[in-house]
């Protein structure tokens, strides 16, 4: 995803990740129709069954890399750094400005030559 911006990989990954819980509403539906059809002793369609399981099984990994890929992407947003708290910068740059000047101001003038 080089030349986006972060905002625009925030909002790609939210779209991905929605996308991804729309197909696991939709398995869901699914199988809870499956489930009824055994239950009410109708024919049980044990191709359309298994084919669900299977859907749902390599849904969950998908799932789960989503949703953290879409967490880091939304911490990195906000500015937060390996899971930890959020920086900031600005008061960041103050304080280095600040111990830098104090630096300059104890280092004894050097001789113009």
């Amino acid at each position: 995803m080089s030349g986006t911006t972060l905002n625009d990989e925030v909002a790609y990954n939210t779209e991905v990740f929605e996308a991804l819980q729309k197909a696991v509403r939709d398995l869901r539906r699914r199988i809870e129709t499956l489930t009824r059809e055994a239950g009410s002793l109708e024919d049980i369609d044990t191709k359309a069954m298994a084919q669900s399981l299977r859907d749902a099984l390599a849904l969950i990994p998908q799932c789960a890399k989503a949703e953290n890929i879409l967490n880091e992407s939304r911490n990195k947003q906000a500015g937060i750094a390996n899971g930890n708290h959020a920086l900031d910068l600005d008061r960041a740059r103050a304080e280095i400005g600040c111990k830098l000047d104090r630096l300059r101001r104890c280092q004894p003038p050097k001789p113009v030559s």
